[in-house]
């Protein structure tokens, strides 16, 4: 096998010389490309399921996609609006999605890494402050109120978290009542003391849950206390989708800044989440756009404000991508920094190549030119041979010059200056001795005197 395509190199070169300048053609091309994208001229383009939070801030991602067409990065998004997260994730799972804005207790996508952290919402139990109420152990056989927001599937988390707490403390779901009240349902059903505090989940700063202190406080002419969850680290570990965290002191704000020290409890997390098999430097990519993005609306939009870097041991156990990861380490690769490394490697798979391909011509020509020298050899052994050959070893020797005419035109070396005369000449002396065996034949066989 290895003969044939040394002989096949060695009689057809044309292919060969083909197949180099091809290779060079497409690292060229590859080339090209790789400076088009980096100068952003192509770009990856990324579908992103946006679940309700970017619906309802629209403005957001229309900054984001305004700053990735001034600075021309790698990549480019292409919205694909969902009612819920859960669909957000759906999207992703059925590969309609690249990347997805999702809710760690919610839903997370299967085959989902996290790139960023848009927001973390924090789980607070608000009451008077003149409630006996310290912690959520004290809830059994109260009423509480559950701060409603317009998604259904948020408003069951929170009533699914609740009941995790609860189950952690070995109290009856049946034990304690619970309502679901808009933000302005809050203030007349405190009022009336309808409620012993109200339960809410989300972000610090300005947003439902400061606004849910300064209606509780209003009607109830007190300053209302915040109780968090001092087990946050232990029940994160049984109810999937939140992790333990601390709201800072003040970060909700008011005339007397709540909480007053900071605060401990549990908390969820929405996060942009992208496919496994995403490249690492697209990833990158899109972190590093975030982060430009924060750097540019972070006096502006509360969610530019929120968006920070994953960490794989924040106890909530969701992996995150290994290109964010290299990004926010400090370790992204640029893509010129790849494309040279894609042309050192080439070039060294071409040398091999090259390597190889001598290695193929010098074996095809080295053993061409050492079947000759057998040849050769054979012819001058059947020379000396036939002065004293029979006529049968003769037939022999005639056949054996034919067959290696032929193999030598066959391979191409009948042109060697050397063969054809020494072809003739043994093919004269085989017709020598056959002369002088018929010459004796006839003497012998002659009329006897």
């Amino acid at each position: 096998m290895i003969r044939s395509a040394a002989q096949r190199f060695v009689s057809d070169r044309t292919w060969v010389i083909r197949l180099l300048v091809g290779t060079l053609l497409v690292l060229a091309i590859g080339g090209l490309v790789t400076l088009a994208i980096k100068q952003g001229v192509v770009r990856w383009t990324l579908k992103i399921a946006t679940g309700p939070v970017l619906t309802s801030r629209a403005d957001f991602l229309n900054t984001v996609t305004k700053i990735i067409n001034e600075e021309r990065p790698m990549v480019q998004l292409k919205r694909l609006k969902k009612d819920s997260f859960s669909a957000s994730a759906k999207a992703m799972e059925d590969g309609e999605a690249d990347l997805a804005i999702v809710r760690s207790d919610i839903a997370m996508p299967s085959n989902g890494l996290t790139i960023a952290i848009l927001r973390r919402d924090h789980l607070v139990l608000i009451v008077p402050g003149n409630s006996g109420l310290t912690g959520f152990q004290g809830l059994a056989g109260k009423k509480i109120g559950l701060l409603k927001t317009e998604f259904p599937e948020r408003n069951e988390s929170l009533s699914r978290i609740l009941d995790g707490v609860l189950d952690y403390y070995n109290i009856s779901h049946d034990q304690l009542q619970r309502e679901f009240l808009t933000l302005d349902e809050v203030g007349p059903a405190m009022a009336k003391h309808q409620f012993a505090g109200i339960l809410a989940l989300g972000p610090s700063g300005p947003g439902p849950i400061s606004k849910a202190i300064a209606a509780i406080g209003n009607a109830s002419n007190t300053s209302p206390k915040l109780i968090g969850e001092k087990q946050a680290q232990a029940i994160a570990k049984t109810i999937p989708g939140t992790e333990p965290n601390e709201i800072d002191e003040g970060a909700f704000g008011g005339a007397k800044p709540k909480p007053e020290e900071a605060l401990n409890t549990l908390a969820v997390t929405l996060r942009l989440v992208g496919r496994h098999s995403l490249p690492d430097f697209v990833t990158s990519e899109v972190a590093r756009v975030l982060t430009l993005t924060k750097a540019r609306l972070i006096a502006t939009s509360p969610l530019a404000r929120d968006i920070e870097a994953p960490d794989s041991d924040d106890g909530s156990g969701l992996p995150v991508h290994p290109g964010a990861v290299a990004y926010f380490d400090g370790e992204q690769g640029s893509l010129l920094d790849s494309a040279f490394s894609v042309f050192y490697l080439s070039s060294i798979l071409l040398g091999l190549l090259g390597s190889c391909i001598v290695w193929l011509f010098s074996f095809g020509e080295k053993g061409g030119a050492n079947d000759g020298q057998i040849d050769s050899n054979r012819l001058i052994v059947i020379m000396r041979e036939a002065r004293n050959a029979n006529q049968e070893t003769l037939d022999q020797m005639e056949t054996e010059i034919h067959d290696l005419l032929a193999r030598l035109i066959n391979q191409g070396k009948v042109h060697a200056a050397s063969l054809p005369g020494i072809i003739a000449i043994a093919m004269r002396q085989v017709e020598l001795q056959r002369e002088k065996l018929h010459s004796a034949n006839q003497e012998t066989s002659g009329p006897k005197s």
